[in-house]
């Protein structure tokens, strides 16, 4: 399987300085990414994780955490969205980021252990 073989691989290729808007759990979600980005140039944002244990996770879990991917991962203004997975399987955490991909994202961050509540 080749993920993101689509998804603009040469996106971050280069010399160029890249500013990303990285999730912060409880503070940063789809409406403050949608603000955020009318008001300042970031590259890309990513989402607050989607947490994977044991199964490939609902398409409507993708959506509630990412509604950008119903936009071309993108969002009002432009700025595109990678969705985050946080989790400790690599089958799952494969098989969800496929899934992520095939729904739009533009690509995957994994986090395998982020301290969380």
């Amino acid at each position: 399987m080749t993920i993101g073989a689509n998804i603009a691989p040469h996106y971050f290729a280069g010399d160029d300085m890249r500013v990303l808007l990285a999730p912060m759990e409880g503070v940063l979600d789809s409406l403050v990414r949608e603000l955020l980005t009318e008001v300042n140039d970031y590259d890309l944002c990513i989402t607050e994780f989607v947490r994977v244990v044991d199964q490939l996770l609902p398409v409507k879990v993708f959506h509630r955490i990412c509604p950008e991917l119903q936009n071309a991962s993108r969002t009002p203004s432009g700025t595109l969205v990678r969705v985050q997975l946080l989790g400790q399987f690599p089958q799952w955490l494969a098989e969800n980021a496929a899934r992520a991909v095939e729904l739009g994202s533009w690509g995957v961050d994994l986090n395998c252990g982020c301290p969380s509540k």
